[in-house]
């Protein structure tokens, strides 16, 4: 642990002396760290930007053309207005507006998008540096004790700006303001999203000052936003008040295309501001490496369990595990009580409209829902497999593999996790929607019909499994990057690929689009058996790859 030299200053004659930095020196070399910030993070705030106002784009685009009557909007406002659709999005201000039925669509997506997205680059750039050892390194040079900090909050601060000014450009551009009434309306949405950001870059920083590791700070950063969540949730479901009291709220009350309200973006910057003042003090009062919350000491003695890679693995991805269960959970009960409504709406909607989801009745609307579901569980799988090479890269698995314990045992008592965790997620997250479904028409015997509907989606989840594993074995520095690339670019080819006109070959040979859609389509075990087998060679490559070569440390 090094301190940095302070200068002292003190009445002459007494002897004795108090430490203080200048404001000055606290922030010397705050340009050539917004340049090393800039330098390796490029591709991650492009990619950022470009897929969230991206999104923006083609959600905006697509319902031009879907919502074309006045009686499409008006069906679309009275699907919005329903309980679970204001608890999942909010109600927008004018929701029979084309402006409105994009907001429902995909301003609640974008804001905390965003927002979880600051909060990993602000610990990133922060609370990891310090745990490498990164940001001591910086320090023997002429920094200042705040400059790092600075410099990650400016950049991302111009993140959470140029998200908000490219969301409104698009909006604008895009048509969403009403006839005559100029483009108020989508500087007050660009601006609604960059306030959110704003707000949860001032989390992520004081999480970073307050946890003393980078997965402490990310997992507290990440509840408070839940926590924010939750609060607008149960004020949109109550009498409001709660609404109020959360700053996603604030965002969602700035009432785009509505009452148009300017004075909440105030609030959020506000909140920003105090919040990078906290954080700004605790960083000048803390210790290099440490946290306003030290880490626990762990237990005298741990369970015999802890001393085989699989134990121990449950044990640290305990948090993502309970998260993740608790996800799609609430999604599939969700999903399973706007069923019916959102067939309707599809329904009248038109031809233009079924095709989103496939075709038209609730078994093409089934089918899109418990492929969303699969789609959210392939996020658990590919986090937890992931962790094999962020365990390489923290040197943890030198430490496992330091006694009798196999590579190829530690590799695969590790995947057990995202293979039995995805079937069981699948089975419960399928289960809940026909519960939920079920409870609505009578039928109790939707839950085991979507169970295993959703289980079908197994060997394709298994498929981006191996995929991860692949990488991780043949290129470990770039595995992690490259597999949340690919999701999201699966992501969103399988939501809009029949909209980029791509060949329907291509299309086919994705894991989704490969999977029989359930219970839609009828079942045909050829593709699983395939996909099943093409997982298990991947996962094999790669492990054998891992069993190979050099341990490669961060």
């Amino acid at each position: 642990m090094t301190a940095t030299a302070l200068p002292t200053t003190g009445t002459p004659g007494t002897g004795t002396a108090t430490r203080r930095r200048a404001p000055s020196e606290s922030l010397t070399g705050t340009g050539t760290m917004v340049r090393l910030v800039l330098r390796r993070n490029r591709v991650r705030l492009a990619v950022w930007w470009v897929v969230l106002v991206g999104l923006f784009a083609y959600v905006g685009a697509y319902y031009s053309d879907i919502f074309d009557t006045q009686a499409a909007l008006d069906d679309f406002a009275a699907l919005s207005n329903t309980p679970s659709i204001k608890a999942l999005t909010g109600l927008a201000a004018a929701p029979a507006t084309l402006g409105g039925a994009v907001w429902t669509k995909i301003w609640m997506t974008t804001a905390l998008s965003l927002g979880f997205g600051v909060v990993f680059l602000v610990t990133r750039n922060g609370r990891a540096d310090e745990e490498l050892g990164r940001t001591e390194l910086l320090r023997s040079r002429a920094l200042g004790l705040h400059a790092g900090s600075a410099a990650s909050w400016f950049v991302n601060a111009a993140l959470c700006v140029a998200v908000g000014a490219g969301v409104a450009a698009v909006s604008a551009a895009g048509g969403l303001d009403p006839d005559g009434a100029g483009i108020t309306g989508s500087l007050v949405v660009g601006a609604s999203v960059t306030g959110v950001g704003l707000v949860s870059l001032g989390v992520g920083a004081v999480a970073g000052q307050v946890a003393s590791t980078s997965r402490g700070a990310n997992a507290l950063g990440s509840i408070v936003l839940g926590v924010f969540y939750v609060l607008r949730m149960i004020g949109d479901l109550g009498d409001g008040r709660l609404t109020w009291a959360s700053p996603v709220g604030w965002g969602q009350e700035m009432q785009p295309w509505g009452a148009n309200r300017w004075w909440p973006f105030g609030l959020l910057v506000l909140l920003t501001l105090v919040l990078l003042a906290v954080a700004t003090r605790l960083e000048a009062r803390r210790d290099l490496g440490s946290g306003l919350l030290p880490e626990r000491p762990g237990p005298a003695g741990a369970p015999a369990r802890y001393s085989r890679p699989l134990g121990l693995a449950v044990r640290l991805q305990r948090g993502p595990i309970i998260g993740w269960s608790l996800t799609v959970v609430l999604t599939a009960l969700l999903f399973g009580s706007v069923v019916e409504a959102m067939t309707d709406l599809i329904a009248d909607a038109g031809p233009s409209a079924a095709g989103m989801v496939g075709g038209t009745g609730v078994d093409a609307m089934l089918s899109l829902l418990v492929m969303m579901i699969a789609m959210v569980t392939t996020v658990f799988a590919l986090q937890s497999a992931v962790q094999l090479r962020a365990d390489e890269a923290t040197g943890m698995v030198e430490t496992q593999l330091a006694g009798a314990l196999s590579r190829t045992r530690w590799a695969a008592q590790r995947l057990l996790i995202p293979a039995v965790g995805t079937a069981v997620l699948l089975v419960v997250g399928g289960a809940g929607m026909g519960a939920g479904y079920g409870s609505i028409i009578g039928d109790s015997g939707q839950a085991t019909r979507l169970a295993g509907a959703a289980l079908a989606y197994w060997p394709a989840v298994m498929v981006l499994v191996g995929v991860a594993v692949a990488l991780f074995g043949w290129l470990p520095r770039l595995a992690v990057p490259l597999t949340w690339g690919l999701l999201a670019g699966m992501w969103f080819v399988v939501m809009i690929g029949d909209a980029l006109h791509l060949p329907t070959w291509l299309l086919d040979l994705l894991p989704f689009s490969a999977t029989p859609a359930q219970p839609l389509e009828p079942l045909s075990w050829t593709p699983l058996v395939v996909m099943g087998l093409i997982a298990v060679g991947l996962v094999w490559s790669g492990i054998d790859r891992f069993a190979r070569r050099d341990v490669q440390p961060a």
